[in-house]
Order: structure tokens, then C-alpha cells, then sequence
């Protein structure tokens, strides 16, 4: 069996970081987006979404969890990460003030 086109990866890894990436440069600008910051958010994040694992292949692969999901896991990874940083505060990790969640399933 030839593997050298196949590859296995969680696809809600991609939905993360493309709805971090969107969050980041519409709703929290102001937010911390050192290295640890952004990791501490993706990793929060997927941590509460089900691993959902697809086989890449040259003809295309399956998609993740639904986007609602992903987008309040990013919410709630961010908004944790704001109140408890791995790092000394700066005057730069503000709340936005225009805040859509659906309530925290975080603790």
C-alpha cells in the first residue's frame, strides 16, 4: 500500500486557527499575540472540541466539527487566556467591547 499521498490529521486543527486568525484581526486587536498566547488559545480550544481525525488525499478531505462549535471554543480559549496569561499582563490584552458568545462551557 503506497501512504507517501495520504495523511491523517485532526481537521479541527485548521478550523481553529482559521476562526483564531479571523477573531484576531476582527474582534480582539488588541489582544496579547506573542507565541505562548496564541498557543495557550489553539490549545484550549481543541482541547474542548472532539479530535476529528480525516485521511488527505490528492482528491481532497473531510471537514471538522461544525463551525458554531469551533468559533465558541475559540471565544472561550481567548477569553481564558486574557484573564489568566502565562505571562505578566500588559496594557495590550483588553476585553473587546463587542463580545458575540453563547455562553462559557468553560471552567
Amino acid at each position: 500500500m503506497d501512504t507517501d499521498d495520504l495523511n491523517v490529521t485532526n481537521a479541527n486543527y485548521e478550523r481553529v486557527i482559521a476562526v483564531m486568525n479571523k477573531f484576531l484581526t476582527e474582534r480582539y486587536k488588541d489582544l496579547c499575540a506573542c507565541p505562548r498566547c496564541l498557543c495557550d488559545i489553539a490549545a484550549i480550544a481543541l482541547n474542548y472540541l472532539p479530535p476529528h481525525y480525516i485521511v488527505e488525499t490528492p482528491a481532497g478531505k473531510e471537514h471538522g466539527s461544525p463551525w458554531v462549535m469551533v468559533e465558541t471554543a475559540v471565544t472561550e480559549a481567548i477569553d481564558r487566556v486574557i484573564e489568566h496569561p502565562n505571562h505578566p499582563r500588559s496594557g495590550s490584552q483588553i476585553r473587546p467591547t463587542d463580545q458575540h458568545r453563547s455562553g462559557s462551557f468553560m471552567s
